[in-house]
């Protein structure tokens, strides 16, 4: 199961959800715009969070409010570690917890956060559901939970051409990182996911059921 993220303001409630670009988005949100400004951390060489939307990065950016914008090119490792960091650079004293077993609220509509139309369903062969309203965390939890060197080993393939699906280094910056030192490339649409996923569970001769379902869905 892929890995949630848990932020706690002090004295107040917990913010989780399902999708941790939303739990970041609203834990952002709820810092402050005053204090965006402040925040002077980078990521493939431009500000975290910016008033401003960078052609190259354009698809991962996602609207905060109005005028302000984070940039979501990285997985929920890094994300953890940029709210450890956000808190220590202003003082917040937020408790930051990442995990696999931690209880999540669903996904609110956030407003500037790109909610894709279509998501993945995926039964593992251990009988685990996984579903999050991430086409992309879905994809990179059966990865993971596969085994990213047995996939790398038995059941690379390329999504197109020059572009195989698990790699050592990250030339293009639009890699996630996964195991100790691979790089899972994502595909474009969850239908793509699915036939990759389907692929990849006859390679490993893994019973992997896998639908795609509207991102409103729920089962």
């Amino acid at each position: 199961m892929a890995d949630l993220i848990r932020v706690t303001f002090p004295g107040e409630d917990a913010i989780c959800y399902k999708s941790p670009v939303n739990t970041v988005i609203e834990v952002l949100r709820k810092i402050g715009v005053e204090r965006f400004g402040e925040i002077t951390m980078n990521i493939r060489k431009r500000p975290l969070v910016s008033q401003e939307i960078y052609p190259e990065l354009k698809k991962y950016t996602k609207e905060i409010i109005p005028g302000w914008y984070y940039i979501n090119q990285s997985d929920t490792r890094e994300k953890t570690s940029q709210l450890i960091n956000i808190s220590r650079l202003l003082n917040l004293n937020l408790t930051v917890e990442v995990g696999s077993n931690l209880t999540a609220n669903a996904d609110p509509k956030i407003p500037g956060v790109t909610r894709p139309k279509n998501k993945l369903l995926v039964t593992m062969p251990d009988g685990e559901v996984i579903d999050y309203e991430s086409y992309r965390d879905v994809f990179m939890a059966c990865i993971d939970k596969l085994g990213p060197r047995r996939v790398s080993n038995r059941a690379n393939l390329d999504l197109s051409a020059n572009c195989p699906l698990l790699t050592v280094t990250d030339t293009t910056g639009h890699r996630r990182k996964i195991g100790d030192y691979l790089y899972l490339a994502i595909p474009f649409t969850a239908k793509d996911a699915k036939k990759i996923l389907e692929i990849v569970g006859k390679r490993l001769d893994e019973n992997i059921k896998v639908e795609v379902v509207p991102s409103s869905s729920r089962k």
